[in-house]
């Protein structure tokens, strides 16, 4: 149950307490109150209304400092919900691989191999979602590997693979797939808590949500992601390798839903891929219609691209030392997540808010919430003489991009980007910069790292039994540096013709580092 409230502010007309409103109806609820209901010195006749010239009465619009710094609020409306989740949906996929070893020669092989996954998503009422086309759903893999030397410690790699998301979330099938799974009855009413006696309030009538199954698009594809590879690896010496790989991945098709009329209908498809008439149904397919028609425009495509470079040292365990070293180099851009948004939270997987209206694609296309370019771990152990086992693990990453969200007309807080995404400056905001000192003036988060010791020494009883202690040391040098920040730059002010207002803590730190901690314990294994 929610209360619907309008503000309206207090003015002194003529020596006496008004209350001053931006509608008639606001006025009329207050009047509606009983006098002992009323805050002391307000009687009905102390109530005038900005749009209407009164006498005594100032007519002129409520201003942002007036609702900002002086607000009364009235309460117009409660809303109660009744929902329903009921929900009996299964996804069936059918997966068939083929793969192939070629032995060229000694130092070649080639590797080949196909994947085909047909899944069909079925609603309450049966079948919602077919994905059985063969060459949509075709998933080639090729790659070969060579000892340019002969002598077995050089490796040569290079593979492609074309990967399919599948099965979809039964998220898809609960929310856009059936006619009755979701049934989301909203009402507003003028009393509250909504006793019996209560009626729906003028003006808002009665929403009945979710109880349709969303359309599919003509020519509806699933999603689907390229990966190359190219790597070398090289035994520089006995036990111990050093390896560098590069990595590209981009995003093929996508399935999102969107709508055509600021989210009162919704459907699902491939942003980016316009079909004509002909593939794309009798009259052509969403994104052909979108792009066909001035006062909506092209979706385009949902991108992301992954380019990494990966260097690797490794040594296996011998004369009682052990290590992996790695460092990677990356870039992660693109105006789509994933199947998670960072950005709001939405959990919704194939059907989030971001291609819902091309509106709030604006300035979506940049550094993405996990654009790390930095990243260094080390992992090692050493045995002493005397069986005790000593460990260390040191991991350093670049911090994350910061980003300046602002409301949507439509869809409120947090959906729209202010500026290009990842290219916020974060603000000094004094002491509410602690754990954030290093970044500010920057556009990512505080560059993070972390040690970790530890140590165990075992105590043989028998073949069978033994007795560890065991110490652990988690983030030696107590950094707590700020790891998520505020990123949130306004938001609704909740006031119709009031701007939104400036987050005060936009910038700061969230989340931090765990502060440095010891762990001591004991294991009796049998």
């Amino acid at each position: 149950m929610t209360n619907n409230f309008v503000v309206c502010t207090t003015r002194t007309i003529g020596g006496v307490g008004t209350v001053v409103c931006p509608s008639a109806a606001a006025a009329a609820a207050f009047n509606a109150l009983p006098v002992a209901s009323r805050p002391a010195g307000f009687t009905a006749a102390a109530l005038c209304t900005v749009a209407t010239a009164t006498a005594g009465c100032n007519a002129a619009d409520l201003t942002a400092s007036e609702a900002l710094n002086n607000p009364f609020l009235i309460r117009t409306s409660t809303r109660v919900r009744d929902f329903k989740l009921l929900a009996n949906t299964n996804t069936r996929v059918e997966s068939t691989y083929f793969q192939d070893d070629f032995k060229v020669n000694k130092n070649l092989q080639i590797n080949l191999g196909v994947r085909f996954d047909f899944q069909q998503a079925n609603g309450n009422e049966g079948s919602y979602l077919k994905l059985n086309n063969v060459w949509d759903n075709m998933q080639p893999r090729i790659g070969f590997i060579y000892d340019p030397w002969s002598d077995g410690k050089t490796k040569i790699s290079a593979n492609y693979a074309l990967y399919v998301e599948t099965p979809l979330p039964l998220d898809v099938n609960v929310r856009a797939g059936s006619n009755n799974t979701q049934t989301d009855k909203q009402f507003n009413v003028n009393l509250l808590n909504a006793p019996l006696n209560a009626t729906v309030a003028t003006g808002f009538g009665t929403r009945n949500l979710g109880a349709a199954a969303t359309p599919i698009d003509a020519g509806l594809k699933p999603q689907s992601v390229h990966e190359f590879t190219v790597g070398f690896e090289r035994e520089i010496k006995t036990g111990m390798t050093f390896g560098v790989r590069g990595i590209y991945r981009s995003q093929r098709d996508v399935i999102e839903d969107g709508s055509f009329d600021d989210g009162n209908t919704y459907f699902l498809f491939n942003p980016g891929d316009p079909l004509p008439p002909g593939d794309g149904g009798p009259t052509g397919n969403t994104e052909y219609k979108a792009c066909n028609n001035p006062a909506i425009g092209c979706f385009g495509h949902a991108r992301r691209y992954y380019r990494a470079i990966e260097f690797t040292l490794n040594r296996r365990f011998a004369n009682n030392v052990s290590f992996n070293a790695s460092y990677v180099y990356s870039s992660l851009i693109g105006n789509y997540e994933g199947l998670f948004r960072n950005d709001n939270g939405q959990a919704d997987p194939n059907i989030t808010s971001l291609f819902d209206l091309v509106s709030l694609l604006k300035n979506t296309y940049g550094r993405l919430p996990n654009d790390r370019p930095h990243q260094l771990k080390f992992n090692g152990s050493y045995t002493t003489p005397w069986k005790m086992v000593l460990s260390g693990n040191f991991y350093a990453q670049s911090g994350i991009p910061f980003n300046q969200l602002i409301p949507h007309l439509v869809y409120g807080n947090n959906e729209g980007f202010g500026v290009t995404r990842g290219t916020a400056i974060i603000p000094n905001q004094g002491a509410n910069s602690a754990g954030v000192e290093s970044a500010v003036g920057k556009n990512r988060s505080p560059l993070t790292f972390n040690l970790d010791l530890g140590a165990y020494y075992p105590i043989k009883i028998s073949e069978s039994k033994q007795l560890r202690f065991t110490a652990d040391w988690f983030n030696v040098t107590n950094a707590q540096r700020a790891v998520t920040l505020d990123n949130t730059f306004s938001i609704n002010s909740g006031v119709a013709g009031v701007a939104p207002i400036a987050n005060p803590f936009w910038g700061t730190g969230q989340i931090f580092q765990f502060p440095s901690s010891l762990r001591l314990g004991a294991k009796f294994s049998f």
